[in-house]
């Protein structure tokens, strides 16, 4: 499976586009951050729901190579739990 590359921004202007992506996703989703340089509050429900769309359909969600902005942006936005089995790809 192939990872979703992230941009650095997650912001307002993305969330459109990174909505269509996701709902685009078969199966698991498996999502890159090593670009990530902030996490606005729309893609952060966004990512929410992925993963919130994974746990009910029993498949997994992994965030991979994500950067230190972007697990500070998660951490402050109450988003640690996205972060539990991240890891270097």
């Amino acid at each position: 499976m192939e990872a979703l590359i992230l941009p650095e921004l997650l912001d307002t202007r993305y969330a459109v586009p990174f909505s269509e992506l996701l709902k685009k996703q078969e199966g698991a989703f498996l999502l890159d951050g090593e670009g990530v340089r902030r996490v606005g509050g729309l893609c952060f429900q966004l990512l929410v729901s992925a993963f919130a769309t994974a746990q009910a359909m029993g498949t997994s969600f992994e965030i991979r190579n994500i950067s230190d902005e972007m697990k500070e942006n998660l951490a402050l936005l109450g988003g640690d739990f996205l972060l539990k089995g991240a890891g270097e790809a």
